[in-house]
């Protein structure tokens, strides 16, 4: 398959492009004191022609089973239940240093272009996150470099995420500190691109 490039997508954010487009698909969601439930997440990632793409993400309890992540799933099928939670925010690529700073950016060993990413997010029940991390090729890492929250906001202290693209899905999984617990898993799912 080949790839084009998002028409108006600004080229800072090119190392992101094969995010652009909305994804749909089954997860799991589990923590201590959360009971293992299945869930349905769909995410946009959009863009105005800034140096940044915005993010919104959606995920419901599912109406139906779902044994794993493995279990084929027709998306157009899912049926989406009460709102598990939600999201919304900005990523953007951060520019690279100067040729004499340290090697974040650049090439990896595997010769794969690694780019330096932020990721802005705000949660309704009161606190946003700054994300860091790095993506090379269609694999993301991030964790928290700031997580503020409000005097009502849930208790979560740190996070950290992955997203990568396998035979076509994004693959994704959320560890959470929070509610005096630590840093583990809390959301996982694959999704299937949409438009």
């Amino acid at each position: 398959m080949t790839f084009s490039f998002p028409e108006g997508l600004a080229p800072e954010v090119y190392p992101l492009a094969w995010l652009v487009g909305r994804w749909r698909g089954p997860g799991l969601v589990a923590y201590p004191d959360i009971p293992k439930r299945a869930i349905v997440t769909e995410v946009s990632f959009d863009h105005d022609g800034g140096p940044y793409l915005q993010y919104e993400a959606t995920s419901w309890l599912l109406d139906g089973e779902l044994d794993s992540l493995e279990q084929r799933v027709d998306v157009a099928g899912l049926r989406a239940g009460e709102v598990w939670s939600s999201e919304t925010g900005y990523w953007r690529v951060t520019p690279k240093p100067p040729d004499d700073a340290s090697s974040l950016t650049g090439e990896s060993t595997s010769g794969a272009p690694v780019s330096e990413v932020e990721v802005l997010l705000a949660d309704p029940s009161g606190y946003v996150s700054v994300y860091l991390g790095r993506a090379q090729s269609p694999r993301i890492e991030l964790a928290t470099d700031v997580v503020a929250r409000t005097n009502m906001g849930a208790e979560v202290t740190a996070a950290s995420r992955i997203y990568g693209l396998v035979q076509s899905e994004l693959f994704w999984a959320w560890d959470i500190a929070a509610f005096g617990h630590e840093l583990q898993s809390y959301a996982s799912g694959r999704l299937q691109r949409v438009d």
